[in-house]
């Protein structure tokens, strides 16, 4: 029961997307049946399931994406997280959830961290994660060091294909291919860019923010410096302005013992709606599609 339950939401959530349905419904359709068997499986089994959950490493960046969903150009000095921070959290992560479907570690830009090696082996030697992903905008080309780790049937390097901003693309994917590395160009047709808008107050109601937390159905969780948020918009938007509540994120920094952090972690899948929502335009009728990867001139 279990593992069909498990398969179905694989299914919808990675094939839904490749048979024609559009992005913004099949997340919107497919987050109550995610929240769902959350919950039977934690309530019916003490069973604690994470189906993505992504891992900044660095702040920084080298493209300037003037509606990057994690806002990084507007970071006045991006930094890179302490490894021994990002070891500890992953470790307590996994220590405390019974399976992640993907763990995708990203920044800004991954290959500009330089201790990237030890995060991604933490993460293939844990028998609670299924797929381990880099994403990369394909302008730097992975290490020689990096290489060996990278060739594991457990990982997957996926490029966001810019066009011409993606330089490295074609050397990338020839230097996963000759080594054996699972790689996938992620061309604009796939990587459809909406407007989340900016960071002022909407002042929604109750009322309002439950129908657009419905229309969003995120079902990606994001381990932001040590904190575990709904969504990357709220992970890293407290950085930018938003308001940081106790009660929207659960903390992995913290001495709380697993059961407890197990408790916040199903609760945080349970959610109906996020302050951060009020400071987002996904899952209404503002959230528009717009050119990818567009960049920012000199301001900011």
């Amino acid at each position: 029961m279990k593992e069909r339950l498990l398969e179905a939401i694989f299914f919808f959530a990675e094939k839904g997307k490749h048979i024609g349905v559009k992005r913004e419904i099949l997340r919107a359709r497919l987050f109550p049946f995610y929240r769902f068997v959350c919950r039977v499986l934690y309530r019916g089994g003490n069973y604690l399931y994470l189906y993505h959950v992504e891992l900044p490493v660095t702040q920084r960046c080298n493209l300037r994406c003037k509606n990057c969903v994690f806002m990084m150009p507007y970071f006045e000095k991006p930094r890179d997280f302490q490894t021994e921070d990002l070891l500890k959290y992953e470790k307590k992560l996994f220590d405390t959830i019974d399976a992640i479907q993907i763990f995708r570690i990203l920044g800004g830009e991954p290959f500009l961290y330089k201790n990237l090696k030890p995060i991604i082996i933490e993460a293939l030697n844990s028998d609670k994660v299924k797929t381990v992903e880099i994403v990369t905008n394909g302008t730097i080309l992975p290490s020689e060091d990096l290489l060996k780790t990278l060739k594991n049937p457990k990982l997957k390097i996926q490029i966001s294909d810019y066009g011409k901003l993606s330089r490295k693309r074609d050397e990338i994917k020839t230097l996963c291919d000759d080594n054996g590395i699972n790689c996938v160009i992620r061309g604009s047709d796939e990587k459809n860019w909406f407007d989340p808008g900016d960071l002022h107050f909407r002042g929604r109601n109750k009322k309002e923010l439950k129908r657009q937390f419905a229309n969003c159905g995120e079902i990606c969780r994001n381990l932001h410096d040590g904190r575990l948020y709904f969504c990357p918009r709220a992970a890293f938007g407290t950085k930018l302005g938003i308001p940081d509540l106790e009660s929207e994120y659960v903390d992995f920094a913290s001495d709380k013992s697993r059961e407890q952090l197990r408790k916040e972690i199903y609760e945080l899948n349970q959610k109906r709606y996020l302050l951060a929502c009020n400071y987002c335009n996904e899952g209404t009728d503002d959230y528009v599609p717009i050119p990818v990867a567009e960049q920012l001139t000199d301001e900011k």
